[in-house]
């Protein structure tokens, strides 16, 4: 059933698109565009409203479980709000170690904020997801409303509120995400320096491009490409002040230089390095290699499916309703060609304007995928929002060609998003999600309950001892009484072994998933067992 609509919302999509682009003579009338311009800002509080609910309601509970990444940002996070040090008692750190390849560093403090004020709580761990998301969507609008019209604003705001992408990424507190936002938040207040032509705005610009960098990893990349080739239109344009440049660049400069360092030290350049306040790990293995020419070949053979409908990943995307949904697709192609077009009337016009902008970070986020190793949907997330900007482009171009189209269109992304919430907040909600995990932190919370000097955990993932850190949590400094690593995996810390040791320990608790064999002889020696998802706890009084 969903399929067979998804199809017939494509084709649907699909012809009204041609149509519109042959169709020479315009039928909407000036006085729709008017009541949009009129009572544009209501609308706009309204789907406000709608994105709001969406993001926040059940958030605790849907995703169920827990990332491992959350958990490890979580923990990390607790302990620079009451520490000022992560788990491994680097003093606010540039960058985590994580599980020993590296986590950026920007969510996990803005919940570490979040935690200081509001407690300790999975729902306030998310918090940031869910805030930074919607700033960005109050950007994105006032953006496009400035440099375009309310129409425009409308419609792109309204596509991206009920977008499967954006729904699922802003409901937990995966730290790459945070770029697509960061980038969406930097680039509007760049068009308003470059816009106005104050010093204030390129200062301000300079400030957020350099917290973008602290998002994810592409951006060192993605972010110098963006502003190099802006900046360089402009000066061809000779639009540009040379002390604006350097305004903006100084702050840039001046965020970017602890991640500068920590890349040389990680790169083996240097042995070390210090900053004043802040420190620059040595992380356990480098993932530097993750960006080479070599991946374009089988990247080239799944972008497309990655960008629109779905990746290995099952909790970036829910089959059947992809990214973007179905019906994206040709408004998205369509309104790419419509965005080409008009930048090539920019050019002759020599003026700057966010279609080339939108067009150049698509680009360079398309370049930079190819070249990602595993490439998936939150490794190029920055570059929905592009393609949602096309796609509520050539909605706003189409309703100016046919009467009633842009209603239609409407019409169909709330059919679809119908459909997509309701899996969601069901069918998903009780989905077995790669990485996340639950039942470890209930098991541990029961472990910890019994008071036994000895913990004794089935290593049944390779980080499950970030779960129990959740379920205590204890501080980093008790974290690194007796704390053992074996092949960058923890193995052992206070009082919990993360191996089944071969003889019995009667006064120890034990937590065990799939070592039947074990389970069995514990169960024979008298031990208590009580069942938390596939954890069975076992003990003895």
């Amino acid at each position: 059933m969903i399929n067979i609509m998804a199809d017939f919302l494509f084709f649907m999509t699909l012809i009204i698109c041609i149509i519109t682009k042959i169709k020479n003579k315009t039928e909407q009338s000036n006085h729709t565009n008017q009541w949009l311009e009129k009572y544009g800002k209501f609308i706009f509080i309204v789907i406000f409203v709608i994105s709001s609910v969406l993001l926040t309601y059940k958030i605790e509970n849907i995703p169920q479980g827990l990332h491992v990444d959350e958990a490890g940002a979580w923990y990390d996070a607790i302990c620079i709000s009451k520490y000022g040090v992560d788990r491994y008692l680097y003093k606010l750190p540039v960058y985590f170690i994580n599980f020993g390849g590296g986590q950026n560093a920007l969510y996990t403090y803005l919940s570490a904020i979040c935690i200081r004020i509001f407690g300790v709580s999975k729902t306030i761990f998310r918090l940031p997801a869910v805030l930074v998301s919607l700033l960005s969507l109050i950007v994105l609008y006032k953006m496009i409303a400035e440099n375009k019209d309310k129409k425009n604003a409308l419609f792109i705001s309204f596509i991206l509120v009920v977008s499967p992408f954006f729904v699922m990424k802003s409901r937990w507190g995966l730290e790459s995400y945070l770029m697509s936002s960061l980038l969406t938040i930097s680039t509007f207040i760049f068009m308003k320096a470059l816009n106005s032509d104050k010093l204030f705005w390129y200062i301000l610009s300079g400030v957020f491009w350099g917290l973008t960098l602290y998002t994810y990893a592409i951006a060192y990349l993605a972010i110098p490409a963006i502003i190099g080739i802006v900046l360089l239109f402009m000066i061809l344009l000779k639009k540009i002040k040379i002390k604006n440049i350097f305004a903006m660049a100084i702050p840039l400069g001046i965020l970017a230089i602890p991640l500068i360092l920590m890349l040389v030290i990680n790169s083996g350049i240097l042995e070390k390095a210090t900053i004043p306040i802040f420190s620059i790990p040595k992380l356990w293995f480098y993932r530097g290699g993750e960006i080479s020419f070599k991946n374009i070949p089988p990247n080239i053979n799944q972008i497309f499916e990655i960008l629109f409908t779905k990746d290995f990943l099952n909790y970036n995307a829910i089959e059947g309703f992809g990214t973007l949904y179905k019906l994206s697709i040709p408004l998205v192609i369509f309104g790419l060609v419509e965005v080409i077009q008009n930048v090539i009337k920019d050019f002759n016009k020599k003026e700057l304007s966010l279609d080339f902008i939108m067009l150049v970070t698509f680009i360079i986020m398309f370049l930079l995928g190819l070249c990602i190793a595993e490439l998936n949907i939150n490794k190029i997330n920055a570059i929905y929002i592009p393609m949602i900007y096309f796609a509520g482009r050539f909605v706003a171009y189409s309703s100016d060609k046919m009467k009633y189209v842009g209603i239609v269109i409407v019409l169909a992304y709330c059919l679809e998003a119908g459909f997509f919430l309701h899996n969601y907040f069901t069918e998903f909600a009780k989905s077995d999600l790669m990485y996340f995990e639950e039942e470890i932190i209930e098991a541990s919370g029961k472990a910890e309950s019994l008071q036994k000097n000895k913990i004794y955990v089935e290593n049944c993932l390779n980080q499950t001892y970030i779960y129990t850190l959740i379920a205590t949590p204890i501080s980093p400094y008790e974290f690194q009484e007796n704390l053992q690593i074996e092949n960058e995996i923890v193995t052992q810390y206070g009082k919990y072994t993360f191996q089944i040791p071969e003889p019995i320990d009667e006064d120890a608790v034990y937590m065990i998933k799939n070592d039947a064999e074990k389970l069995n002889a514990l169960i024979k020696n008298g031990f208590e067992t009580q069942l938390y998802g596939e954890i069975h706890v076992l003990w003895k009084n």
